[in-house]
């Protein structure tokens, strides 16, 4: 079984007479192994950098345990994430790259 490390993510504070903003979705893959407004970050995600560009986010994950990743980037393609795994020399060893679906057609 895979292990997660779970992160609440708790708004900023508001001043009395500000008027609460729209929340946009939070769009990380770590969100969308919660499915919630937790993060989870996996245990098999050892190495982590984030990448932003003209609109476009890519997170970039190494890991030393694939096979420990396989089932959560399974549930990352179902829920929109485009997943491309680099195998490293190391048998189980990958860089993983994850951008939100949508966004890689329209590049």
């Amino acid at each position: 079984m895979t292990s997660h490390t779970r992160i609440t993510h708790t708004p900023a504070a508001r001043t009395a007479d500000a008027r609460p903003a729209a929340a946009a979705p939070l769009r990380t893959p770590y969100h969308s192994l919660s499915g919630a407004d937790e993060m989870l970050v996996p245990d098999w995600a050892q190495r982590r950098s984030v990448y932003r560009s003209s609109g476009r986010t890519l997170y970039v994950v190494e890991t030393d345990r694939l096979t420990d990743a396989r089932s959560d980037l399974k549930r990352l393609d179902r829920a929109g994430w485009n997943v491309t795994v680099s195998e490293l020399p190391s048998s189980e060893r990958a860089r993983i790259a994850l951008t939100r679906k949508e966004l890689a057609r329209a590049a």
